[in-house]
């Protein structure tokens, strides 16, 4: 299946060139708007998007702002094209998520192989988890890294496992791998049942780490929800002896038999609504932090940093 390329241009002769440049390699979806570029972006697969930077309506940076922080188009490439541009366009659409910035008029041949070397790249960056299909690590930094040089106001739930390793040991990988899809299956119906659905973001780490990049006002009903439905339906995964008796022995790492608790979900949310981090390690950090209070309860809990900064 073609890799699919969007063209974004008001441009009606401009955007017929390209298809007839790139028809034969891609398949190709033409948008003449922002609106409608995002409308596109909601439900198909974009690879790479050839983004007009002047537009009527909604401008190519406010489109490539959304397009970075729309969960189904933020691992595409960002081509931005403008005819006017100065030095602090292009930096503004560097910062604002763009991967690349033409000048028209350009070189066709010299546009498509820049198309081809993205895409190339992409291919081999992407990361997304063979288990839980969900994003991975290039992904999860990528719309954090959005959210922070937009400096709009979200919220990054970091979540793993209490007893994981133990389960694992007991019951062995096959059966831990659909602990962990069961955990990515709860934490996306959460997300669309009481977040934004065509905002939110949801990631996997690797293993039993996973990430939700929200806003503000949905992280606690999506980590009510997230609570709630995992616990619902954990004990499933267990033997009914082991439910029974509410966990498992298992032998630890010092090489002593010890109890270990049914499964529960860790949450440790972060906020940044001033400003507060530069980096996303910064977010990490602050999570990790609050994950080890969290992990102290051994139920399934959530705990959010409540420092606003300066």
């Amino acid at each position: 299946m073609a890799d699919k390329v969007l063209i974004v241009d008001d441009d009606l002769q401009l955007r017929a060139a390209l298809v007839a440049l790139l028809g034969d390699h891609y398949e190709v979806i033409e948008a003449c708007s922002g609106e409608e570029a995002l409308r596109i972006a909601s439900h198909e697969d974009i690879r790479l998007v050839l983004l007009d930077l002047v537009m009527p309506g909604m401008s190519g940076m406010e489109t490539c702002l959304r397009l970075r922080r729309n969960p189904r188009s933020c691992h595409a490439t960002i081509v931005m094209m403008s005819a006017y541009s100065t030095e602090a366009d292009v930096i503004e659409g560097l910062r604002l998520g763009a991967d690349d910035f033409l000048i028209k008029p350009f070189k066709m041949a010299e546009l498509k192989a820049r198309i081809d070397s993205h895409l190339r790249r992409q291919w081999r960056e992407m990361q997304a988890s063979p288990l839980t299909g969900l994003p991975g690590n290039r992904q999860i930094q990528q719309i954090i890294n959005t959210n922070l040089r937009a400096k709009v106001p979200f919220a990054v739930i970091h979540a793993d496992l209490n007893n994981f390793k133990a389960y694992n040991d007991r019951y062995g990988f096959t059966a831990g791998d659909e602990v962990l899809s069961y955990t990515a299956n709860v934490l996306t119906t959460a997300v669309q049942e009481v977040g934004n659905p065509q905002l939110d973001f949801v990631g996997h780490i690797g293993g039993d780490d996973f990430v939700i990049v929200t806003t503000p006002e949905h992280w606690q009903p999506i980590c009510e929800m997230t609570v709630q439905l995992f616990d619902a339906q954990i004990g499933l995964f267990y033997d009914p002896e082991d439910y029974k008796q509410r966990g498992i022995r298992v032998e630890d790492r010092s090489g002593n038999i010890r109890f270990f608790p049914i499964m529960s979900i860790a949450l440790a949310v972060v906020i940044d609504e001033t400003g507060r981090f530069s980096h996303p390690g910064q977010i990490a950090q602050v999570a990790a932090e609050i994950k080890k209070q969290v992990k102290l309860q051994d139920r399934s809990y959530y705990m959010v940093d409540r420092r606003m900064g300066s």
